[in-house]
């Protein structure tokens, strides 16, 4: 079986993308002020669009690296067949390890906000920042000046989800809570 037929095999209601909202004058101005140059916020964009056409419908992700001096991008991953999961090529280590000025995109199929590893591999590679696009539409920006702890996170989710949160609001309110006690930031971007 290729590529392709495991795609269409694999699909996933929930993370169907809404072609129309993407294509749409509201989601590209969530691009216009992620960074100081238009003409990078606009390759993002175009980017972001590619992805969640690609993967929509699917648990797989696609992910850019762009450097933020020249506006060009440095690498991607556009053919990972790991569910939730970017993995780091030899090739893309080699990139990404010379370069000081760079951002990331990339995909969340179930729209969910930044994970611990999401901040962490911003912090350990020294990215500028990163971007989430979800399936659903919504934006995330985060930053992160530290590793933070996994397992951190996952008491305060805990705590969270038996107050009577679902996971996505137990995420955010977990993160919000390490947002005030350590050096990382996120925002949804609108």
């Amino acid at each position: 079986m290729n590529f392709r037929e495991e795609q269409r095999y694999g699909r996933n209601r929930n993370t169907k993308v809404d072609h129309a909202y993407i294509q749409g004058g509201e989601y590209r101005k969530k691009f216009d002020k992620l960074t100081d140059d238009r003409s990078v916020n606009r390759l993002l964009y175009q980017k972001a669009k590619e992805m969640l056409l690609h993967r929509s419908g699917t648990l797989l992700e696609d992910m850019y690296w762009f450097d933020l001096g020249s506006g060009e991008i440095v690498a991607s991953v556009l053919d990972s067949r790991e569910e939730q999961k970017i993995i780091y090529t030899d090739c893309v280590k080699r990139l990404v390890g010379k370069n000081e000025k760079l951002i990331t995109i990339h995909t969340h199929p179930f729209s969910m906000p930044p994970s611990i590893a999401d901040f962490n591999s911003v912090y350990v590679n020294h990215y500028l920042f990163g971007i989430i696009v979800c399936h659903d539409g919504r934006l995330y920006k985060y930053r992160a000046g530290e590793k933070l702890s996994e397992d951190l996170q996952r008491l305060y989710m805990a705590f969270f989800l038996k107050k009577g949160y679902n996971e996505e609001e137990a995420q955010l309110k977990a993160l919000g809570k390490i947002q005030n006690n350590y050096n990382m930031s996120f925002e949804e971007v609108s």
